[in-house]
């Protein structure tokens, strides 16, 4: 392959940045050479995200910049967005489209275009139809923390998301891939495997009989990787923590102490119009059986702020339980209708100056719920995986996932170190 030096970045959640690494990985293993420099880069890899009208306007910004920033590079854009506009994404300069799926032919694409010069659009006609893409190890991951994919796709529909008819049908990676990917990364120095997936509390329904699933891998993964420090999860619904996967909670160590639980709201009413599976009464019940396993969890969640016909009244009940449930951290969005989802049409849309309002009353409780939780473990010794490093100045996270800075002699990244947290080694 001629074309020699390539630039890739991400947009979205953990599992595009996955599959942008892994898709790095087959160019360096054709001989290509990663930049952290646009203008000098032949190939421009972009990965988009549409999950709401924000991410796709930024997923256009990023084509026409690029495009604009270096003109005779060869573009490929492809990930949520060009999966559904994969024409638009070429009328903005984007040589080569692809969509949730097909992203190893890249590099067969690649010399196709050199050759005939012409824009290629090879989106997934059907997403619903599709087996699990294997791209291999990605091993151009962060140095200390590498991403492990599992599964891709979603079932479940909620009325707000686009995502199951961009992504696809849930399917799930074959057990023994993900196990070998797991050894090879551990073999390699990570210190700390992020589990992500689209839905990956669906591991494993797809495959034969469905008897082994979630829990049934994480065991697996611990008794392959005894060396590995850490595995996290990087998001799990609620009404998928059963006991099979409290008992993996309790049994593992190396599962980290924070886990990420979509709330969407505190509200049964809004609850149930978001096709939600569970109501508030079974979400506490299974926080409690959580701490009650894991005292010290740290537990964040997303929300979703201003959903169709949401009241104030509704509103100050996800609040209200927002406290009671105690989250170490709350991500919240406004409400962004996405195209053919039932929400999008549903009546009494929120205007958006009560979203933003809205938005920022659930940031300020998530900064003192956030700051409440981190006062628990000021001036005790907490074990830290080094991720930044600028000259003996540091950054890195606990196995609860608090952010911790300070400086050291002799530090590098991939290092775990032991840290006394307080307030001055708290970073926000």
């Amino acid at each position: 392959m001629e074309t020699n030096k390539f630039f890739a970045h991400s947009l979205g959640c953990k599992v595009n940045a996955y599959e942008t690494e892994a898709l790095c990985s087959l160019l360096v293993q054709k001989g290509m050479i990663k930049t952290d420099f646009i203008k000098e880069a032949e190939v421009i890899i972009l990965n988009t995200c549409a999950v709401t009208a924000t991410a796709g306007q930024k997923s256009r910004q990023h084509i026409r910049s690029y495009r604009e920033s270096n003109p005779d590079a060869i573009l490929i854009v492809m990930g949520c967005y060009s999966q559904s506009e994969g024409k638009k994404c070429a009328e903005m300069g984007a040589d080569i489209v692809l969509g949730s799926g097909k992203r190893k032919d890249a590099i067969d694409l690649i010399e196709r275009f050199k050759t005939d010069r012409e824009p290629i659009i090879d989106v997934v006609n059907d997403p619903r139809k599709q087996d699990y893409e294997e791209f291999g190890t990605a091993i151009l991951a962060e140095s200390a923390r590498a991403y492990l994919k599992i599964q891709d796709g979603c079932d479940a529909f909620c009325s707000y998301c686009y995502i199951p008819r961009l992504r696809g049908n849930s399917r799930s990676r074959d057990p023994r891939e993900v196990i070998k990917e797991a050894e090879k990364l551990s073999e390699l120095g990570y210190k700390e495997l992020v589990i992500t997936g689209i839905h990956i509390g669906y591991y494993g329904k797809d495959l034969g009989l469905g008897l082994f699933r979630l829990p049934d891998l994480l065991h697996s993964l611990c008794l392959k990787c005894p060396r590995l420090p850490r595995i996290r999860i990087s998001s799990l619904e609620v009404s998928e923590i059963d006991n099979d996967f409290l008992s993996v909670l309790s049994t593992h160590t190396q599962i980290v102490d924070h886990l990420h639980i979509p709330l969407q709201s505190g509200s049964d009413t809004i609850l149930k119009r978001m096709n939600r599976p569970y109501s508030t009464k079974e979400f506490m019940d299974k926080v409690r059986k959580i701490r009650a396993i894991r005292p010290n969890i740290a537990i964040t969640t997303d929300l979703i702020a201003g959903f169709p016909g949401e009241s104030e009244a509704e509103w100050a009940e996800t609040l209200r339980f927002c406290e009671e449930v105690g989250f170490a951290e709350i991500h919240v969005f406004p409400f962004s209708p996405r195209p053919l989802t039932p929400a999008e049409k549903m009546p009494c849309q929120v205007e958006p100056p009560v979203k933003k309002r809205r938005v920022h009353e659930m940031l300020a409780l998530s900064k003192r719920l956030r700051l409440e939780y981190e006062k628990r473990f000021y001036g005790k010794r907490l074990e830290v995986l080094v991720e930044e490093v600028n000259g003996s100045h540091y950054k890195g996270h606990t196995q609860n996932y608090l952010l911790v800075e300070g400086d050291l002699d002799n530090v590098q990244e991939g290092m775990m170190v032991k840290v006394i947290y307080n307030n001055k080694t708290a970073s926000d």
